[in-house]
């Protein structure tokens, strides 16, 4: 989602091999026009990217076996399609039986996650009867990783930018350091990526979608997302109501709210979920952080305000842990409660032995590597999606969460940051998203999980509303997103629905299932 926040499911960005020496390999079946088909519902003006030939090839990569990768071809701008182009790669999984009843694109969140990661991961989880009827397809949208990317500094000094340093942000010298490093971020995108900055915006990114609809062959676009992929999705569900298949928009956001209050209900939601956290370490029994939720989050504080002060010693001499660090580990083990007992094990070591080594590599987990790019497009679409809010919005929202986040209130590390390199881009739009509502679709699937502290629980209630029919599925648990984490419940709705179109029964809801 944005902003911004992204789970372990976004993965590296590595690229796709788009060599051009294989013929395409879609299938034609009753759900599904004859190649090329896809023209003949093409938007105005932009039949030549429809009717564009994809050419598959087998993808690069021993994890990528008898996985086919290709790249096409879409306008920078599509209020001048006659202009510049920019690459979209694609990855597809091919249906194990040889006879795929349509093609499933797939997107893990971000914004800045990788489509084609997000296949290969799918290829390995998905239910067998899920890959024997869809042609799994991932997509790297405009701006990420092998599509033709944002660019703005080196990998090293970005994460230390976003991540890793500490400002003393109650001095005017540590604010001033912290805006001018946010500035040469900024100038960095303008200077590498120029023009593509204004057009990487979701709905830029939604209109690729339905290019690669088309050229795959398929009338309608069924499509699974996560967290910001619902943005995504719902994005194109209004763009093209009448085009949309089967379409699963898990962990709902709530864009509408604008970047601010986004950021506020976020971070009142990583709070709660670490008291749940805390809750589940004390009864476990021997729970380093102390014996209440209070005396947990009181600790845990402490702990911040002490790496600030000193950051505490890790394996690595030349790494230390810093507050900044300690804050994303903490908050990066909140997207999944299966991460929890890691964390009771690093805070344990943190505490008892003064060495920060684990958490310093739970915090790594949302760096960006050398062969991603994935905090460049998180903060390149995040400034072309959302309006341009005064620093008195901002202040407003922090002054309250001094008062309601006892954790994290009064410092975040990420999307303060984030912001503050927005507001140093030159491109805005003038209007945050508005609500989805996607008149005349077909029925569209929303699942909010009760407890996520990414995409608060609220926004799926919220997109359950206002997309004009839609159903909303509601899993009882910790983290973020709930397909593929939540078992059998959520599971054998969500597949049904794809495999069959039977719709779920609006308002179910899973409870947590015991752990075997």
């Amino acid at each position: 989602m944005s902003p911004y926040a992204d789970g372990p499911n976004a993965g590296s960005n590595s690229g796709a091999n788009g060599s051009n020496n294989d013929s395409n390999g879609s299938a034609n079946t009753s759900n599904r026009g004859p190649k090329g088909a896809g023209e003949s519902d093409a938007p105005k003006g932009l039949g030549k990217f429809y009717r564009q030939k994809l050419t598959w090839s087998e993808c690069k990569g021993k994890d990528r076996a008898g996985m086919q990768c290709a790249q096409a071809q879409v306008p920078l701008d599509y209020k001048k399609p006659g202009g510049k182009t920019i690459t979209i790669s694609m990855l597809k999984v091919p249906a194990k039986s040889g006879k795929p009843m349509g093609s499933l694109f797939v997107n893990p969140g971000g914004p800045g996650g990788s489509g084609i990661d997000e296949a290969v991961r799918l290829s390995k989880s998905l239910k067998p009867e899920m890959l024997d009827k869809y042609d799994v397809v991932g997509f790297d949208p405009r701006g990420v990783g092998a599509s033709t990317p944002v660019k703005c500094a080196d990998t090293a000094a970005l994460n230390t930018f976003i991540i890793g340093a500490d400002y003393d942000l109650s001095t005017a010298k540590g604010r001033q350091q912290q805006q001018e490093a946010a500035k040469k971020i900024a100038d960095g995108c303008e200077k590498r990526s120029g023009e593509l900055l204004a057009h990487v915006g979701t709905e830029s990114a939604a209109r690729d979608m339905d290019v690669l609809r088309g050229l795959v062959g398929d009338k309608k676009l069924n499509y699974l997302g996560f967290s910001y992929g619902t943005e995504l999705g719902g994005t194109y569900a209004d763009l093209f109501p009448k085009k949309v298949g089967r379409m699963v928009l898990d962990g709902a956001a709530e864009p509408q709210l604008g970047s601010a209050r986004m950021l506020y209900e976020m971070t009142l939601g990583f709070d709660k979920s670490f008291g749940r956290y805390a809750k589940r370490c004390i009864d476990g029994g021997k729970c380093a952080l102390g014996t209440t939720v209070k005396a947990a989050k009181k600790k845990m504080r402490a702990l911040f305000d002490q790496a600030a002060k000193k950051p505490f010693p890790t394996s690595n001499p030349a790494r230390p842990l810093t507050r900044s660090n300690l804050m994303m580990a903490v908050r990066f083990a909140m997207y999944g409660d299966e991460t929890w007992p890691r964390l009771d094990q690093a805070l344990g070591k943190l505490i008892e032995k003064n060495d920060g080594t684990e958490l310093l590599e739970l915090a790594a987990q949302l760096t960006q590597n050398d062969e991603s790019n994935m905090i460049e497009a998180l903060v390149a679409v995040s400034c072309a999606d959302y309006a341009k809010e005064p620093e008195s919005v901002y202040a407003k929202y922090n002054k309250k969460l001094k008062k309601k986040s006892l954790l994290f209130g009064g410092y975040d590390p990420f999307g303060a940051r984030v912001t503050q390199v927005c507001a140093n881009m030159k491109y805005h739009p003038k209007a945050d998203p508005a609500p989805y509502r996607a008149k005349g679709s077909a029925p569209i699937v929303v699942i909010g999980t009760r407890h996520d502290p990414a995409t608060p629980y609220s926004g799926a209630k919220t997109m359950r509303r206002t997309l004009e029919n839609s159903v909303l599925l509601t899993w009882e648990g910790d983290g973020h997103i709930a397909y593929g984490r939540a078992g059998a419940c959520i599971e054998d709705q969500v597949n049904a629905y794809l495999l069959t179109g039977r719709v779920p029964k609006d308002g179910l809801v899973c409870p947590v299932e015991r752990r075997r």
